[in-house]
C-alpha cells in the first residue's frame, strides 16, 4: 500500500503553488489603488508634516499627536488611530498600492502561526499537515470576504479592523507558543511579544479587543484548573507541558491586554461619538448577537465554497488528530465555547450602532467563524476517532483509510474545480480573485488609475478652490467612495485639509 500514502508533502505544495497564483490579481490590482474618505481625515496632518519637513520622526510624532487629539474627542482606540495616520499615500501617492499586501501578508502570517503553533507544537502533526490547514483557511476566508474593498483595498477601514484582528492571532500563537514548553529566555521573548501585540489588538477595534479579552480570561482560567496536564503526541512524548506557573505567565499578556482595552473604552471621545448614534441596551445587545450568529451561520456564511474547503480538509484533520492522544472531550462544549465567542464579536457594533451594517466588521467576524468552523471541524473528528478507538491502530482499517483519503482528497479537488467554474462564469465578481482578475483585463483598473491620476496633476496645478472631475470608472474592488459637490462635506473638509486647500469639491450631477 506504499503507493497509495497521502502525500502530505506534495499536497501541501499544490495548495502553496494555488494559493500564490490566486493571490497574483489581488496583489498586481492594488497598483490602482488610491485613498478616500478617512484615509484623508486621519491622516491629514501627517500628509502635511511630511510635505513641510520630510522628517520621518516628525510624522510618527504627529501620528501620535493625531491619536491622542481623537482620544479626546471622537474615539478612544488609539493605536488604529495611529496607523490610520500613517497611510501609505501619506509619504508619496503611489506607495498606496502597499495595501493589499500589508492587509493580506498580515492575515496570511498571523493565520500560519497560529495553526502551527496548534497542529505541530500541541497536537503533534507535521509542518506540511500544518501548512494544508493554514492554507485551506486562509483560500476561504480571502476568497469569499464579505466586503473585498474594506478588507483589503481601503487602508483606513482595512488597518482598523484587518489589522488589529491579525495582531490577536499573533498574540494568541506567541501566548500558546511560549506555554508549550520552550526555555525561559524563549518564552520571555514569546510573551513580550504577545504582550506587545495585545496592546496593539486592545487599542484597536471594539470586536477584535473584546473577543481578544474573552479569549485571553478563557484561557488564564483553563490553565489555572490544568496547571500539572500535560498533552502528550502520539510518539508518547509530551509536547506541551502546562506547567504550575502556566497561567500565571499566562496573565502577563491577558492583563496588557486588559488594561488597553480599558484605556479604549474610556476616552472621552468615546462618549462625544455616542451621541451621533443609537445603539441599544448592553442586555438586548447580547441577545441580539446570540441571534445574529445563529442567522449568519445558516444564511451568509453557508456558502457552499466555504462548507466544500473544511470538507476537503477533513483527510488532513484526520491525520492530525488520530496520531495526538488528546483524547478531544466535550465536543458540544467546544461547539457552544464557539458560538459564545462568534457572539461576543457581534456585541460591540449592535451595542453600539444598533447594527453590523459596515463590511469591515462583518469581515473579522467571518474570518473568526471560519476558523472556529475549522477548530471544530478537527475537534470532532479527534472525539470520533479516539471515542470509536478509529484511529488505524490495525494493519486492515490502517490501509482501508489511507486509500479512501487519498480517493476523497481527488475527488473533492475535481468537484471544488468544477463548482469554482459554474460559479465564476456567471459572477465573476464572486470569489477576491475572479473579481480582480476581471478589473485588470477588461481595463477598469487602469481607466480608474488614469482617472486619479490626472485628480492628482490638477490638485498639483490648481490654486485654492479646486473642481475635481467625477469619477466616471468604478471598479468593484477598487472604488470605495468620493467627495461630493458640498464643499462643507465632511469628506471634501477632510481631502482639502490633506491636500492643503481652502476647497475642493466635483460638479453637481447633471441628472
Amino acid at each position: 500500500m506504499k503507493n497509495t500514502k497521502l502525500k502530505t508533502k506534495h499536497v501541501s505544495a499544490v495548495l502553496l503553488t494555488v494559493f500564490i497564483l490566486t493571490m497574483l490579481p489581488i496583489l498586481l490590482l492594488g497598483f490602482y489603488d488610491y485613498p478616500c474618505a478617512d484615509d484623508y481625515s486621519y491622516s491629514s496632518a501627517t500628509r502635511q508634516v511630511w510635505l513641510q519637513s520630510h522628517s520621518v520622526l516628525q510624522v510618527f510624532k504627529e501620528a501620535a499627536a493625531t491619536s491622542a487629539s481623537r482620544y479626546q474627542t471622537w474615539q478612544g482606540t488609539f493605536t488604529s488611530i495611529f496607523f490610520m495616520a500613517l497611510q501609505p499615500a501619506v509619504w508619496t501617492e503611489k506607495a498606496y498600492f502597499i495595501t493589499p499586501f500589508l492587509m493580506t501578508g498580515l492575515l496570511t502570517l498571523s493565520v500560519f502561526y497560529l495553526v502551527h503553533v496548534v497542529v505541530v507544537r500541541y497536537l503533534g502533526g507535521t509542518a506540511p499537515e500544518s501548512t494544508i490547514l493554514s492554507l485551506l483557511i486562509l483560500l476561504t476566508v480571502i476568497q469569499c470576504m464579505v466586503d473585498k474593498t474594506d478588507a483589503f483595498y481601503w487602508y483606513n477601514g482595512s488597518v482598523h479592523y484587518m489589522v488589529p484582528f491579525s495582531f490577536l492571532l499573533l498574540m494568541l500563537a506567541a501566548l500558546l507558543s511560549a506555554l508549550a514548553g520552550e526555555g525561559k529566555k524563549r518564552m520571555i521573548i514569546l510573551l513580550s511579544f504577545s504582550s506587545l501585540c495585545a496592546v496593539l489588538v486592545g487599542g484597536g477595534n471594539y470586536v477584535s479587543g473584546l473577543v481578544a479579552c474573552v479569549l485571553g480570561v478563557s484561557l488564564v482560567i483553563l490553565l489555572f484548573f490544568l496547571q500539572k496536564q500535560r498533552m502528550p503526541n502520539s510518539s508518547g512524548q509530551p509536547c506541551v507541558t502546562l506547567r504550575g506557573k502556566g497561567w500565571k505567565a499566562a496573565c502577563i499578556p491577558v492583563l496588557f491586554l486588559l488594561v488597553s482595552f480599558l484605556v479604549n473604552t474610556a476616552a472621552p471621545g468615546n462618549r462625544i461619538r455616542e451621541e451621533t448614534v443609537q445603539g441599544m441596551s448592553p442586555f438586548k445587545s447580547i441577545m441580539v448577537s446570540f441571534r445574529y450568529t445563529l442567522s449568519f451561520a445558516v444564511d451568509e456564511w453557508s456558502d457552499w465554497t466555504v462548507w466544500a474547503l473544511v470538507l476537503f480538509s477533513l483527510p488532513f484533520l484526520w491525520k492530525i488528530v488520530k496520531n495526538s492522544t488528546f483524547r478531544f472531550p466535550c465536543p458540544p462544549l467546544v461547539a457552544a465555547y464557539s458560538y459564545c465567542i462568534v457572539s461576543s464579536a457581534f456585541t460591540p457594533a449592535v451595542y453600539a450602532t444598533g447594527n453590523i451594517d459596515a463590511g469591515r466588521i462583518r469581515n473579522i467576524i467571518f474570518i473568526l467563524y471560519v476558523l472556529l468552523l475549522f477548530l471544530n471541524a478537527g475537534y470532532i473528528l479527534g472525539w470520533a476517532c479516539h471515542s470509536f478507538h478509529l484511529n488505524g491502530n490495525e494493519k486492515e482499517l490502517r490501509e482501508i483509510l489511507t486509500v479512501n483519503q487519498r480517493w476523497y482528497v481527488l475527488f473533492a479537488s475535481f468537484a471544488l474545480i468544477f463548482g469554482i467554474g459554474i460559479t465564476v462564469k456567471p459572477n465573476p465578481g464572486y470569489y477576491t480573485t475572479s473579481a480582480a482578475f476581471t478589473e485588470l483585463v477588461s481595463g477598469e483598473a487602469k481607466a480608474y488609475g488614469a482617472e486619479m491620476d490626472a485628480r492628482i496633476e490638477i490638485l498639483r496645478l490648481s490654486g485654492e478652490e479646486v473642481i475635481l472631475p467625477r469619477i466616471q470608472t468604478q471598479p468593484e474592488l477598487l472604488y470605495h467612495s468620493d467627495i461630493t459637490p458640498e464643499a462643507d462635506d465632511w469628506s471634501n473638509a477632510a481631502m482639502s485639509r490633506y491636500y492643503g486647500k481652502k476647497s475642493i469639491t466635483i460638479p453637481a450631477d447633471s441628472n
